[in-house]
């Protein structure tokens, strides 16, 4: 069997030839980790960094402040994000849960937010960020596999923000997503989570090899409908419940 997942420490040699890939240094023209991480078929994927956002990430936040010009967003960053009111069709209100796309990041890391919808009342947790590539998996198997054993509706956001919906198992999914993050660094972590969630009862399929091949999905649904009503009791400002992992 080729050896397609391995895991690399700081320091460690990852390929013979130079490489200019984030989290790693070139010396000798050979290309080394700076952090620790995975090499899953010639990437090398990080397990512990700081999120540093990108255009066209995907990402959850909370809004934080209601404006004339717009509405801040609370993106788990040093800076809130912001979404201008020129082009959103949306009106937000304080403590809405939000799900959009990055459209600009400035030089200090402040970031605008497009295609901005709402989410329902739901879950949210927080999650390392380093760890959102394992949870989603190739081509969404991972979250797939949650999905599909808990019967929940589930959005993530690369920012480490995961929002959970829907009249499916919440506690599972909680449990799945903290041995995740617990085992992000081990091999064959989908039959290891499959596995697990069949002990709870839930019945899920692996994904082949095949059908996990290609490059990683971010994993999102369609959200719900940007005018969805509200619910009565969303009168009143939110007190939001973030489940910490």
């Amino acid at each position: 069997m080729i050896d397609t997942e391995k895991i690399i420490v700081p320091g460690e040699l990852i390929w013979e030839k130079e490489v200019r890939e984030p989290n790693t240094e070139v010396v000798n023209g050979k290309t080394y980790a700076t952090v620790l991480g995975m090499l899953r078929e010639d990437r090398f994927i990080p397990l512990e960094l700081v999120y540093k956002p990108k255009v066209g990430d995907n990402v959850i936040g909370i809004v934080t402040d209601v404006r004339h010009s717009g509405y801040s967003v609370d993106l788990n960053l040093a800076y809130d994000g912001f979404i201008n009111s020129k082009f959103t069709r949306v009106s937000f209100r304080k403590a809405d849960i939000i799900y959009g796309k990055i459209k600009f990041v400035d030089e200090v890391g402040g970031v605008d937010i497009t295609d901005a919808k709402r989410l329902p009342t739901g879950k949210l947790m927080k999650v390392p960020a380093s760890k959102v590539p394992r949870i989603i998996g190739k081509k969404s198997s991972m979250l797939n596999l949650i999905r599909d054993g808990s019967g929940c509706t589930i959005f993530v956001g690369n920012n480490g923000y995961i929002w959970i919906g829907g009249k499916g198992n919440l506690p599972l999914v909680l449990r799945t997503i903290k041995l995740i993050i617990e085992k992000a660094h081990t091999r064959g972590l989908t039959d290891t989570i499959a596995a697990y969630l069949r002990s709870q009862g839930a019945n899920v399929k692996v994904p082949t090899a095949e059908e996990r091949g290609g490059e990683q999905s971010q994993g999102f649904e369609e959200g719900p409908h940007q005018d969805a009503p509200r619910e009565k009791s969303e009168e009143k400002e939110k007190e939001l419940d973030i489940e910490e992992m």
